[in-house]
């Protein structure tokens, strides 16, 4: 599995907003973040969409979390990007190529239920105390 540079993004953005006390302009998110702008507004759309932000409109406008930090974790912001986490395409669904027993997809799936469980216990309130 491997994380999508969008979903990579998603994740040190919503960890720039955690760290603020009031809303963020877009292109500042960029700016510090070190993402193209177009990319970041289509990140935060994705975001806003999912309930995690808030935007504010006109002058002094921008972006803030809409949750505490602390009911936010590092799956709820991976899985609204790359969607739902699976180590292969035998776990992302009801696709399998071997319907017999196949021991290879139960240790994969007991390594993903792991992964799944540790990205859902840290929250980026984790994150920004350190």
């Amino acid at each position: 599995m491997k994380i999508t540079r969008e979903a990579d993004y998603a994740l040190r953005i919503v960890s720039r907003l955690a760290q603020q006390s009031n809303h963020m302009e877009a292109k500042a998110i960029a700016e510090k973040n070190d993402i193209p702008y177009r990319f970041t507004l289509k990140i935060l759309r994705k975001l806003v969409q999912a309930g995690y932000l808030k935007s504010y409109r006109g002058v002094n406008g921008g972006y803030a979390l809409c949750r505490p930090a602390e009911k936010i974790t590092l799956k709820n912001i991976i899985e609204v990007i790359d969607g739902p986490i699976a180590l292969n395409i035998c776990l992302g669904g009801d696709i399998c190529a071997n319907n017999v027993e196949c021991r290879v997809k139960k240790k994969l799936a007991a390594i993903q239920n792991n992964l799944v469980e540790e990205l859902d216990s840290v929250t980026f309130k984790d994150i920004i105390d350190g």
